[in-house]
């Protein structure tokens, strides 16, 4: 995830990120290491060649993805997943948001509650996480939540007066 080692980002969205994203992969869940880093079928061109190495056994990798949300505290960061997209594992991503809260809570800033919200609403406030009803993909409703999280996280653009020309 770049917005976790570049701070030029305000924000940071992952949208139905799953493995390998903002999905636990110790989860070994959904969509997986394996499936992801499949010789001819996978993604693997994604990922450094050595995340393959943990295909066999998820548990063995030295880090997860709520490790590298944590580190982009203490910018906002909004994840989007869908209900019935198994493959991008919606609860891992919710999973990953709780266990790095107490980085955002340590810093300042807010995290995900301990409840999921209903679908279509944002759960959190600075690192959140929003579950649209349906599967993979950024439904048009997802805009006015990113608008939303936007305009309460980020400040408004001050106006700059131009001299006459």
């Amino acid at each position: 995830m770049g917005g976790s080692a570049d701070e030029r980002f305000a924000a940071v969205i992952p949208v139905v990120s799953g493995e390998g994203g903002a999905a636990l992969s110790r989860r070994d869940f959904g969509e997986t290491i394996a499936d992801i880093t499949a010789p001819g079928k996978g993604y693997a061109y994604w990922f450094a060649p050595r995340y393959a190495d943990f295909a066999a056994d998820p548990r063995t990798l030295p880090l997860d993805a709520h490790m590298l949300l944590a580190l982009v505290a203490p910018r906002p960061l909004l994840l989007i997943n869908g209900s019935t997209d198994s493959w991008s594992d919606p609860t891992g991503e919710w999973l990953a948001a709780q266990a790095a809260t107490p980085v955002y809570r340590l810093l300042g800033r807010e995290g995900v509650p301990s409840d999921r919200p209903p679908l279509g609403r944002l759960g959190g406030r600075d690192l959140a996480v929003l579950t649209h009803d349906g599967p993979h993909g950024l439904p048009p409703q997802d805009l006015d939540r990113i608008a939303d999280f936007l305009d309460a996280e980020l400040p408004a653009p001050q106006r700059v007066e131009r001299a006459p020309m």
